[in-house]
């Protein structure tokens, strides 16, 4: 991840298990270079990151209606990404703890517990899921990062109406 992240500004994503949205069996992490859009912030969310709420380096978004867990990261950590991916690990197991999940059962080939992570060079995103899909829509990180996907008019009806925090809340584990 942070070697990526030294050579390009992106958006690291993990999608854990189908109900968190893998398409694959096996597990690896994405990057996708920012800006997401054109036009707005480089992130959907980042309006609602500025709002995180910290105890110690774990935080909460409150407008989040689903558990989640958030922590800082350090941009510098860019420099030295062997010293930064320890760093990194002990923070994503104390995001893992936040959101119930231990991480004695993601530490292993198998996927026991289903969530989204998102990182960029600045923060680390874990969000706990509850489901795969909202009606015909399937959600990955992405959709955490307010980049939902549809594959048709007949989906974009269904966001709409909805509405993207209502999709969001009912794939995630509700606080």
């Amino acid at each position: 991840m942070w070697a990526c992240l030294a050579e390009f500004e992106g958006l690291v994503f993990y999608n854990a298990g189908k109900i968190g949205g893998a398409s694959q069996r096996h597990k690896h992490l994405q990057i996708v270079p920012l800006p997401l859009a054109p036009n707005g912030p480089k992130i959907p969310i980042e309006p609602l990151l500025a709002s995180a709420r910290f105890q110690g380096s774990v935080g909460t978004i409150p407008g989040f209606p689903f558990v989640h867990a958030i922590a800082k990261l350090e941009p510098e950590w860019v420099e030295s990404p062997l010293a930064a991916a320890a760093e990194t690990l002990e923070l994503y197991y104390a995001l893992l703890g936040t959101v119930g999940l231990s991480k004695d059962r993601v530490s292993d080939n198998s996927q026991a517990s289903a969530y989204n992570l998102l990182a960029t060079g600045q923060w680390m995103l874990i969000v706990a899921r509850s489901q795969e899909k909202f009606d015909s829509i399937s959600v990955n990180s992405l959709g955490f990062a307010g980049a939902l996907l549809v594959k048709n008019e007949q989906q974009m009806s269904i966001l709409k109406g909805h509405g993207p925090m209502n999709v969001l809340r009912s794939v995630a584990q509700s606080r």
